[in-house]
């Protein structure tokens, strides 16, 4: 046996028992705090939410903040587990997690398959371009043209939102996300369609972007929380803490730390 399959099989066995753990728990919330240790899946390449610096080898950003408080909160540790915009949801449902963060973005489709909390912070599409370009982007029908190069990443609402509205520009799919403000700058690719929220902080970060319609965006939307569906308990006990963290304005102070 290869050392990548003896891995894959220690994982698949891992999950297993994890399952058969949470089935001895009337809810998901007494079988973290009997184990422990609460594991929260998340993709560590959609800044300010979620990165993997590949310097410390350690998830950073705005909602690694917030579940380590929400880890501190029931008395355990909080373990991330990296996964992918393409693979969350499958991830989530085989049980390689107990929750979903990292700029997951609330909408009806998720609903189906699991449970979104309420939002905690409001966002909508738009572009990030390059900061000579800035007069040049200001409508959908600006950059759904044939000669508009287009970059985005994979499996979320970003390539959702580009392959419904931007059909007849030239879209390139990159695999890692954190490559494309770098692409756009150089001038590789014109547009990077992605969350109003992100393209603040890659225009802070790179004089050369733009971050266009941040104050009207294409649409809007909210950030939110996704766990398994049909766990009452865990929900509740989630939407507590949410509003814990708002009244005392935990938020804010995340807020200030990763966007101002």
């Amino acid at each position: 046996m290869s050392a990548v399959a003896a891995v894959s099989q220690n994982a698949a066995a891992k999950n297993a028992d994890l399952k058969q753990e949470n089935k001895k728990f009337e809810s998901r919330l007494d079988a973290i705090i009997k184990r422990g240790y609460i594991l929260v899946g998340t993709p560590g390449d959609y800044k300010p939410f979620t990165y993997l610096n590949p310097k410390t080898g350690e998830f950073e950003g705005y909602d690694i903040d917030a579940m380590k408080e929400f880890a501190k909160s029931l008395g355990v540790e909080a373990r991330f587990v990296q996964t992918s915009w393409p693979t969350l949801m499958d991830d989530l449902l085989a049980d390689k997690f107990d929750i979903a963060v990292g700029g997951v973005t609330r909408n009806t489709e998720r609903q189906k398959k699991a449970h979104l909390t309420d939002g905690y912070i409001q966002f909508g599409k738009a572009p990030l371009i390059r900061k000579e370009d800035k007069d040049k982007y200001k409508t959908v029908e600006d950059i759904n043209k044939p000669t508009v190069r287009i970059g985005v990443n994979p499996g979320g609402t970003n390539e959702k939102f580009v392959r419904e509205h931007l059909t007849d520009a030239k879209v390139t799919v990159v695999q890692n996300n954190l490559d494309i403000p770098g692409l756009v700058a150089n001038g590789t690719y014109d547009v990077m369609i992605t969350d109003t929220l992100e393209a603040m902080v890659y225009q802070k970060a790179d004089p050369r972007l733009y971050a266009a319609l941040t104050d009207n965006p294409f649409t809007k939307s909210e950030k939110a929380y996704m766990i398994h569906r049909g766990d009452f308990i865990f929900a509740s006990y989630l939407d507590v803490w949410m509003d814990e963290m708002k009244l005392q304005g935990k938020f804010d102070e995340l807020y200030k730390k990763w966007l101002q």
